[in-house]
């Protein structure tokens, strides 16, 4: 069975990159969580997938623009919810974390968070080639999965440079010769995301190891091998 990772937490039930999200997905049947971190303007680790604060935060500046705390007393309009540190959702989630940095040079603290808080071991790193470079020259030993968008794979000096151990493929761009392509090199294959059973069903027959999903109640009873 491939390992099932929820999409920044549980999406369509809680606030993305919340711990209630992260914490909601374990119960629905992920093992893994992928979520986004960013920097605030005093260099701490957070957690946030866009650019700018508008979305779920309704302020206009980018993170890099305010300071931890002015982060922290920001709230969701729905459910009070508020931004996470890396370092919370480390001590918090005690699933397996897979980190989609958005910044270079948060690589060093990032991985100083989840080492400080017995995470490191548990975590992968995950996203684009500009970020999972640094990892890997920063991190030697790390578990890298790098995002890309097929049905071509990355290219040979590409896959030299990050010496990843999977690749992510935007379910969309996938194809099963992606897959197998993919094996011929010794490379694991996760894609995402996925979001209906039929899709978990090809993926599973097509040999996926790990796949990312928005809603997991709709996929996981597939994966599981019932429901179909």
């Amino acid at each position: 069975m491939p390992i099932v990772v929820g999409h920044r937490g549980a999406p369509l039930r809680r606030t993305e990159n919340t711990i209630p999200s992260l914490l909601l997905a374990a119960q629905l049947g992920a093992e893994a969580v992928e979520f986004d971190v960013r920097g605030s303007a005093d260099g701490h680790p957070i957690l946030l997938h866009d650019r700018t604060l508008q979305r779920f935060w309704n302020d206009p500046r980018t993170p890099g623009e305010a300071s931890l705390a002015e982060l922290r007393a920001l709230r969701t309009e729905e459910d009070g919810e508020r931004i996470p540190t890396l370092a919370e959702v480390a001590a918090a989630v005690p699933l397996r974390l897979v980190v989609d940095n958005k910044n270079p040079e948060l690589v060093p603290v990032v991985a100083a968070e989840l080492r400080a808080a017995g995470a490191l071991e548990r975590s992968c790193f995950i996203g684009e080639p500009e970020v999972l470079t640094v990892v890997r020259e920063h991190q030697p030993e790390a578990e890298i999965v790098l995002s890309w968008v097929g049905p071509d794979l990355p290219p040979a000096t590409l896959l030299d440079t990050v010496r990843p151990q999977a690749l992510n493929l935007r379910w969309d761009s996938l194809t099963k010769e992606s897959v197998k392509r993919a094996a011929d090199l010794g490379l694991r294959m996760w894609t995402y995301c996925i979001d209906e059973a039929d899709e978990a069903a090809r993926a599973l027959a097509w040999g996926i190891d790990g796949i990312i999903s928005n809603d997991l109640p709709a996929v996981t009873p597939v994966l599981a091998g019932v429901g179909h």
